[in-house]
């Protein structure tokens, strides 16, 4: 999808909030969201940037995402798409790779969104666009590695902790991969997110 952009000056002064976010803390894709829904009854939309373009071009540190299962195992994942709340939906895709705890590349691919099962928002950072939100969104994606291996589903987790925004204990910048019978990449350990309210 295209890329919404910002004026430059704007974008110049998110180099310096979205960095101050980390992602340190080992949490479970399907735990439960203890934080208030922000506008849970009104139709939304909302883009979502999970180490991608957009992101990058504000800071290269920004992207891509990175997730570590207990194994060692990493994803690196960039992506973007739309939430719709009221009626609730998703669309998006991106792309995916996967190493072993030494490194060797075990797969490769695109990702694409098919369903939101949850979103909560928590309101607007203190030094961040007005549009700008974070929040948590658990959105089911479709994983298509290149080559002959079949697809496979998996649930992603994009967190977005503004600065200045109230967040729950536990949430952290960046993305978690639950990929059942395969791997639970439950550590955040790089890049950075953000939802756009449209």
């Amino acid at each position: 999808m295209p890329i919404r952009l910002i004026p430059w000056a704007i974008a110049a002064g998110l180099v310096g909030t979205i960095a101050a976010c980390h992602a340190d803390s080992i949490s479970s894709p399907s735990s439960p969201i203890s934080a208030r829904v922000i506008g849970e009854n009104a139709a939304a939309q909302y883009d979502f940037h999970a180490g991608d373009a957009f992101l990058q071009a504000l800071n290269p540190a920004f992207g891509p995402d990175v997730a570590l299962a207990s194994n060692g195992d990493k994803v690196i994942l960039t992506g973007t798409g739309t939430l719709s709340l009221h009626p609730k939906s998703a669309t998006g895709s991106g792309t995916f790779t996967r190493l072993s705890s030494t490194g060797a590349e075990l797969a490769t691919g695109t990702w694409s969104a098919v369903d939101l099962l949850s979103f909560v928002s928590y309101g607007l950072g203190t030094t961040t666009p007005p549009s700008f939100r974070a929040g948590q969104a658990l959105i089911r994606i479709q994983l298509d590695p290149a080559g002959a291996a079949p697809a496979v589903g998996a649930i992603l987790r994009i967190e977005c902790h503004l600065p200045g925004s109230v967040v729950p204990g536990g949430i952290e910048e960046g993305i978690n991969l639950l990929v059942p019978g395969v791997a639970n990449f439950n550590k955040q350990a790089g890049g950075n997110t953000v939802f756009i309210l449209k």
